[in-house]
């Protein structure tokens, strides 16, 4: 593979973590949409906040490495935010349904940061990066686990 192929790919790659990353910002939003309980609504937008901040940091690291940031959602994502809005109708906001699905949506996103992180060349920069990315988001991820069990 030629170095403008490698590069071609890493690009992708990110901007496919980018649109997770704001599937992941989109779905806290809802998150917090769909709960009752201030303190999980908190939790939610400070989730939704932090996936935020994380799609500006790999949008830049697009930008230093030559590429365009993609600015779209996945239909996945759009089906995930919609099923989220019919579950919480069904079940009267029910804020373990809405954790559940928090703690789905975090497994997924640490599925997608492994398979980047385990699968391509990336630069020391850019490794660093989406390693402190993928920290915070295992911690959210072990919240939303040991939440579920309370809630």
């Amino acid at each position: 593979m030629n170095v403008t192929n490698a590069s071609s790919e890493i690009l992708d790659r990110l901007n496919k973590l980018l649109t997770r990353t704001r599937d992941g910002e989109r779905g806290y939003q809802e998150a917090a949409e769909n709960v009752d309980d201030a303190e999980l609504k908190s939790l939610f937008l400070a989730q939704s906040r932090q996936r935020g901040e994380f799609g500006l940091e790999i949008a830049s690291e697009i930008r230093a490495l030559g590429g365009d940031p993609d600015t779209s959602t996945s239909l996945a994502a759009d089906l995930h935010r919609a099923w989220i809005n019919v579950k919480a109708a069904v079940t009267g906001n029910n804020d373990k349904a809405v954790v559940e699905e928090c703690k789905r949506g975090d497994a997924q996103a640490l599925e997608d940061y492994q398979d980047i992180l385990q699968s391509t060349s990336l630069m020391a920069s850019t490794r660093e990066l989406l390693l402190r990315q993928k920290e915070r988001i295992d911690s959210a991820h072990a919240s939303m686990t040991r939440l579920a069990n309370v809630v």
